[in-house]
């Protein structure tokens, strides 16, 4: 094995993202004592890199800036040089990105910084190339710049600095709200969803598309809530798009990171753990709401590929897969005309690729990134191939295709394990436990949740970062308010205590630790954890639902199925805290609305008793989850250990030893049954789904675009020689 050129002191840390550069010739310090001491003792500049594994541009600056000797030969002698895990460090980096985006007016990673010996920023930006281009600074340049503001530019540095650092400590100005609640709220998020819609391929905008499930998943409540059709339908069309587009991953499951264009067509191809979780989850409350099969579809294949690719031995979840390979972004997921005739022969490939879209001269880098471009029905009519034959070529192509693609090089994995983002997955999958009545869901929610118990939580304090056996980093909010949902979650869909026990534990630590006695709401940071420039409480939504809107929520449930007031008070403050930010911009803040909303209505309690192995407590637990009902209380009732618990739950026990459920809504409690009808009818019946046949007609038409046009002449130029054309 060949000795590596350089070694930094990167090659101590677990971080894959850190390691990734332990042989950079760059002298890179992790964040801490040494280098922070450094920069003091010597009057030096920092220059602080933020990124994380999976990062394309992360991995180009690397390549052509830090493994520059040069250039790393200048970074030596001008700076003490940092790296930075933005998914180990989220509170460092949140505050230099607002930094970062108040001297730019964007961000994004890689993130470049540069700091002051006291941390204080002064100058900053993303991605550099080597030489200026793309309207860029080259950044051997800036690092000049940078190094002559420090030496030479005092006063400056100064004045830039104490802006920002203006900017990081003083909440910008809101105007006072009028105490509005969540059933004037929503309806005004709504409403400018619907002015940013896109009423041709789904989703907000006409450029870029991100998959922000925190938008539909208030569009869902709003709809359930409010009968608001309109809602349901923006959901239906988006997720649709997403879920046939190239940002779904068509062979292996899962969703890429976001869509470089308006169509869904061509992603980043990272894929993001907290992505996956938080759309299993919307598909399956999709799958609730609609009936219809691709959101089930859909789910479980999220949660195959999670199982199959991303779980630990301990069980729990790892974090990321890149986007490169050696042979190039996207290669890994993307195909050739040529390479599918190869694997299928030429009757099914040409089945396959009009399913899937696949060109002689692709839509990536003269390749194809897979998309459902044709239905099968519509495939199976124009090619005269009986329907059920279509399927067994589709089905048998995505086999054949996906065992040859595990033959490539696999991207790189991040293989840490967060709390936070563990804590959205087990979400996910205790709610497909519970809807799709699998056992094999809540065994994966049951293993992961146990191994955070059991190794990130410590002597009454929550551990971020599991990697190589080492447990390191405090948590942060977002580690704690997601650790409480998770372990709700787990305790809905098995009924044993000790995992409600677990989250009032838990929900305790964030309390205490967190919430900011002076103005209300929770500081993304503990009060015993490393002291950094500012302390920020960031309610708004970004990549994740707000921690804020996660705790508030969580706190919430827990406080009314304990019946615990301070649970739930610490909830309602959180939103409190917060109100007039929510009025001000609405759809920023979807997490916080959502809580609100809860908090605001008299949430449905149901409780299941009897015998779990009587076929009769299955149809009943059906019925249960049958619809999406996002205020609903579920406990299953299993004697007095519940009831000390749940005080709710008194009495609810079987009658007559039959399985029997108890509902009370809306302030009214039923009669205890035992058919899933009466049941059903008991919990109220859903708002009913008026579809739009125009737009349905018009989505058709769209698949018949000048680019299908193109398509189908390509194809038949492939075909024409080989006796397969069309019947």
């Amino acid at each position: 094995m060949t000795t590596p050129a350089h070694t930094n002191r990167l090659k101590n840390e677990t971080s894959p993202y850190l390691q990734q550069h332990a042989h950079n010739p760059v002298d890179w310090y992790p964040w801490g004592p040494e280098a922070l001491e450094k920069a003091k003792r010597e009057d030096k500049p920092i220059f602080l890199s933020i990124g994380y594994s999976s990062c394309h541009w992360c991995h180009v600056m690397a390549h052509e800036s830090f493994e520059n000797e040069e250039t790393a030969k200048l970074m030596n002698e001008l700076f003490v040089n940092i790296k930075v895990d933005r998914e180990e460090r989220p509170d460092i980096d949140a505050i230099y990105m607002k930094s970062v985006i108040a001297l730019t007016g964007h961000g994004g990673w890689p993130m470049s910084v540069f700091l002051t010996p006291q941390q204080e920023p002064y100058l900053g930006g993303t991605y550099y190339p080597p030489e200026p281009k793309f309207n860029r600074p080259g950044f051997p340049q800036i690092l000049q710049q940078a190094a002559d503001i420090y030496r030479n530019q005092k006063d400056r540095m100064k004045s830039v600095s104490a802006r920002l650092m203006e900017k990081l400590t003083t909440p910008p100005p809101i105007p006072q709200g009028q105490g509005a609640g969540a059933d004037a709220l929503i309806p005004q998020a709504v409403e400018l969803m619907k002015e940013k819609f896109d009423e041709t391929y789904g989703g907000f905008g006409s450029g870029m598309k991100f998959p922000e499930p925190m938008l539909y998943t208030l569009l869902l409540r709003h709809w359930q809530k409010r009968e608001d059709n309109d809602s349901i339908l923006m959901a239906d069309k988006s997720l649709t798009k997403m879920a046939e587009g190239g940002m779904y991953d068509q062979l292996g499951g899962g969703f890429h990171r976001y869509s470089t264009d308006r169509k869904w067509l061509v992603p980043h191809f990272e894929k993001m753990l907290y992505d996956n979780a938080l759309l299993a989850r919307l598909f399956v409350e999709m799958a609730q709401a609609t009936k219809q099969e691709i959101y089930e579809r859909i789910a479980r294949e999220v949660f195959h590929y999670i199982g199959r690719e991303m779980t630990s031995p301990e069980g729990a979840f790892y974090s990321s897969q890149d986007a490169d390979t050696d042979a190039g972004e996207g290669h890994f997921f993307t195909w050739t005309l040529k390479e599918v005739l190869d694997l299928l022969g030429p009757r099914h490939a040409k089945v396959f690729a009009r399913v899937y879209g696949i060109t002689a001269t692709g839509n990536f880098e003269k390749r194809n990134v897979l998309h459902v471009a044709e239905t099968m029905e519509k495939v199976s009519d124009a090619e005269g191939v009986p329907i059920f034959e279509v399927d067994h070529i589709i089905r048998n192509g995505r086999q054949t295709l996906l065992e040859a693609r595990a033959r490539r090089q696999n991207p790189g994995r991040d293989n840490k394990i967060l709390t936070g983002w563990n804590g959205m997955m087990i979400t996910a999958f205790a709610a497909g436990a519970a809807a799709f009545r699998d056992r094999v869901y809540r065994d994966h929610a049951v293993k992961a949740a146990r191994f955070l118990w059991d190794t990130m939580w410590k002597d009454g304090n929550l551990f971020r970062v599991y990697k190589d056996g080492q447990v390191r980093v405090d948590g942060c909010l977002e580690d704690y308010a997601w650790f409480v949902e998770a372990l709700l979650g787990v305790f809905e869909a098995t009924g044993e205590v000790e995992w409600i026990d677990k989250a009032q534990a838990v929900a305790d630590a964030l309390i205490e630790q967190f919430w900011d006695k002076k103005d209300g709401g929770f500081f993304m940071t503990g009060a015993g954890q490393e002291q950094l420039i500012t302390r920020l409480k960031n309610p708004e939504d970004e990549a994740i639902p707000s921690a804020n809107g996660v705790a508030a929520l969580a706190l919430a449930r827990l406080g009314r199925l304990t019946g615990k007031d301070v649970y739930f008070e610490k909830g309602r403050d959180t939103v409190r805290a917060f109100t007039d930010r929510i009025e001000h911009r609405p759809t920023a803040y979807t997490s916080l609305l959502a809580a609100m909303d809860f908090i605001e209505s008299l949430p449905m309690e149901v409780t299941i008793s009897g015998p779990e192995d009587d076929p009769q407590y299955g149809k009943l637990m059906e019925a249960v989850y049958a619809d999406y009902r996002p205020d609903k209380l579920v406990v299953r009732y299993s004697g007095e250990a519940v009831v000390r618990r749940v005080p709710w739950a008194e009495g609810r026990g079987p009658v007559s030893g039959k399985p029997t459920v108890y509902v009370c809504r809306q302030g009214t409690c039923y009669p205890p049954v035992h058919d899933a009808e009466v049941l059903m009818n008991q919990m109220g019946r859903p708002p009913h789904i008026k579809l739009n046949i125009f737009d349905e007609e018009k989505s058709m038409k769209d698949l018949e675009s000048k680019e299908q046009a193109n398509f189908l002449n390509a194809m038949n130029n492939i075909f024409k020689h080989s006796g397969l054309g069309r019947k």
